[in-house]
């Protein structure tokens, strides 16, 4: 081999380990997580929040960029919060129980990286939309409706 060759392989070696040790560091995250209470009655495909986004009176006004912003995002589940909605893939959303009850309702209590926070925009009952990784679930509470 002549030395071109040789110099040739060393840059595309070196090439290689660049982009390698890049895509290590963006990868990991060390990030706090972020303590979240959500819905047992889930997970809801983002698409159905996204189809009543658009459609239902109490979201009229809502942030275009927001619901674009969510269809990018594909096929995600989607667990409700009081104030916010909270997007995550199926791997992650399996981690949280879902249970249909009467008469009651159940908080279950996760942690996550919230790796980007939208809003609704001004609408009559306004929301964040959280995009999260790395859920652990934590545990869950039972609340009796009064009356019942």
């Amino acid at each position: 081999m002549n030395n071109k060759s040789i110099i040739a392989i060393i840059i595309l070696l070196l090439a290689i380990l660049s982009l390698v040790f890049v895509y290590s560091i963006s990868e990991t995250d060390d990030s706090p997580k972020t303590a979240i209470t959500v819905s047992s009655e889930g997970p809801i495909p983002l698409s159905e929040i996204i189809d009543d986004i658009k459609t239902a009176d109490y979201y009229k006004g809502y942030d275009n960029e927001t619901v674009a912003w969510m269809e990018s995002l594909g096929n995600k589940k989607v667990f409700v919060a009081p104030d916010a909605f909270v997007v995550m893939n199926s791997w992650d959303a399996r981690k949280i129980p879902t249970q249909y009850i009467c008469d009651a309702y159940i908080d279950e209590f996760i942690e996550c990286r919230v790796l980007e926070n939208h809003t609704i925009g001004d609408v009559k009952y306004p929301k964040d939309v959280l995009l999260v990784k790395d859920v652990d679930y934590l545990g869950q509470e039972m609340h009796d409706l009064q009356g019942s």
